[in-house]
């Protein structure tokens, strides 16, 4: 009796218990290994619907599905058991004909008590009496950066009528950190070559929120073939169309779709006051407007000069009840405090609201220097000042705004704002010319802070690139082929394979000193 006592225990404590690593001992630092699987690799004529495999330890396949690429896509759905130490991918249906298949299991399988992922884990089997041989490979880099591009997915194409935006690859890989990718076991074809960043991991290019690049030309799949590198950039031409409204007791706002690069309002009221930035629009009301309800006309200009027209209907919220409280408001400015400046510098001042009243004659503006010296201040928009400043100033400025000399259209008035700022002399500054691989057609060249990614310059050339007066610091310089000389640079069309127009970027940032001169830089 005793000892049925004793199993039953045991039964007890650890008969339903779930399996946890043993702790203690030595660090486990061996990847799972496979002992044995069904299919074997290299398999022929295989048409079963399971795939099973067997490990030497028990394994962790929480990522399996996620990290997993069959090529080609069967477009079967499937299950994954686990027992123990075997794992079994189980498929709705067999596998279709004549064709080699691949099983990338990435990082999908790791062991159970350290989590170290089964490196280059792979099986290939064939449907028909071939196991087809031939590789792909490349690399993936971004087009405005030269950076590679992790996670990139990589398609191949056959020839169909479908658009490519609607299609899955026939093959499909995806980079490494590197941006490397490399096809196996691919079938003699031609094929089109397609990269986007798969955001949805619907392995369909969704052209609003991902990055593509194509070669133009199929590509013939003979031998083992290296392509040249690839570059994916943004190309979103979706129709830009608005995505939120909110009303308020004296604002309305309009949230959009997607970034817009200028945006023109239409609305015959002169109570109302507009502003936009990239994503938003905004209504406010100055005063009470005629009617509840206005007809605004928007024209919307995007970072490709592609020109969108909505309309909306603009009313307010009903007016509180409870009276609010005026309050002070910061002062925001695109150059910072102690930030070095040239004699000539702009400030931009912009504020959240518009501004009803500006006591100009209360703004003080010093100089190291015994002359009075006085800004231009120039109003872009209710919501937008410029600053202006040409000094003969050689140590340093600073910009001061007493409290409660601007006040925008809530009553609410500015705190303290003062800033000081050092002044470079032309010898304090630095200059940089150059060439790049060709002297036909038009260029634009800009000049890019490495630190805060700004463009500070910006020229159109075709000879020879020359910026003067440059701060002191670490830059990029791109270089962007301007084929159809409207001043902008412009993506591809997947739907015409009409190519984006080239850009060059430096590989390295190049240093700026003081009273120095950087000449015959060749940019390639």
């Amino acid at each position: 009796m005793k000892y049925i006592l004793y199993c039953t225990c045991i039964f007890l404590l650890f008969g339903c218990a779930q399996f946890v690593p043993p702790t203690g001992g030595p660090t486990d630092k061996a990847a799972p290994k496979l002992l044995n699987s069904n299919p074997s690799n290299k398999t022929k004529n295989f048409h079963g619907n399971t795939i099973s495999m067997d490990f030497d330890e028990y394994i962790d396949i929480t990522a399996l599905k996620q990290e997993l690429i069959i090529v080609p896509d069967p477009n079967i759905l499937y299950l994954i058991k686990q027992k123990d130490k075997n794992v079994k991918l189980v498929f709705e249906k067999q596998f279709p004909d004549s064709t080699t298949f691949t099983l990338n299991f990435r990082n999908g399988i790791k062991d159970l008590s350290e989590r170290n992922p089964s490196k280059n884990l792979k099986i290939v089997f064939s449907t028909g009496p071939e196991i087809d041989s031939l590789t792909l490979n490349g690399t993936i880099i971004d087009l405005h950066t030269k950076l590679p591009v992790l996670d990139a997915l990589v398609g191949l194409y056959k020839k169909d009528t479908l658009p490519l935006n609607k299609k899955k690859p026939d093959y499909f890989m995806k980079t490494d950190s590197s941006g490397k990718y490399l096809f196996e076991n691919i079938k003699a074809d031609k094929y089109f070559v397609m990269s986007f960043t798969d955001k949805n991991q619907n392995l369909i290019f969704d052209q609003k929120n991902e990055n593509i690049g194509f070669i133009k030309d199929t590509v013939i799949v003979s031998k083992n073939t290296v392509i040249d590198t690839l570059e994916i950039y943004p190309a979103n031409y979706t129709k830009n169309k608005i995505k939120k409204n909110i009303s308020r007791e004296n604002e309305y706002i309009i949230q959009l779709d997607k970034p817009t690069k200028s945006a023109t309002i239409s609305l015959d009221d002169s109570s109302i006051v507009t502003n936009y930035d990239k994503l938003n629009l905004n209504f406010f009301k100055i005063k009470q407007p005629a009617n509840d309800t206005l007809l605004a006309k928007i024209i919307l200009v995007d970072s490709l000069n592609i020109s969108d027209t909505i309309s909306q209907k603009i009313y307010f919220a009903n007016p509180s009840k409870t009276k609010r409280k005026v309050q002070s408001f910061p002062i925001n400015s695109s150059i910072k405090n102690n930030q070095e400046l040239t004699r000539t510098s702009t400030y931009t001042i912009t504020f959240q609201y518009p501004i009803t009243r500006f006591d100009s004659s209360k703004a003080i503006f010093k100089t190291d220097t015994v002359n009075s010296e006085k800004p231009k201040y120039t109003w872009i928009n209710q919501n937008t000042l410029n600053i202006e400043i040409n000094t003969k100033a050689k140590a340093n400025t600073q910009l001061t705004f007493p409290s409660n000399i601007f006040e925008n259209y809530k009553g609410d008035t500015n705190s303290l704002f003062s800033i000081k700022n050092p002044i470079l002399n032309n010898d304090d500054l630095g200059s940089i010319e150059g060439i790049t691989i060709t002297n036909a057609g038009t260029k634009i060249a800009q000049l890019i802070n490495e630190d805060s990614g700004i463009i500070s310059k910006t020229q159109t050339f075709s000879n020879k690139f020359s910026f003067k007066n440059i701060i002191p610091g670490s830059y990029f310089i791109k270089i962007i082929f301007d084929e159809n000389n409207n001043g902008i640079w412009d993506p591809g069309n997947i739907n015409t394979k009409q190519l984006p127009e080239k850009i060059l970027v430096t590989k390295e940032s190049i240093r700026i000193r003081a009273n120095f001169e950087l000449k015959d830089i060749e940019i390639k």
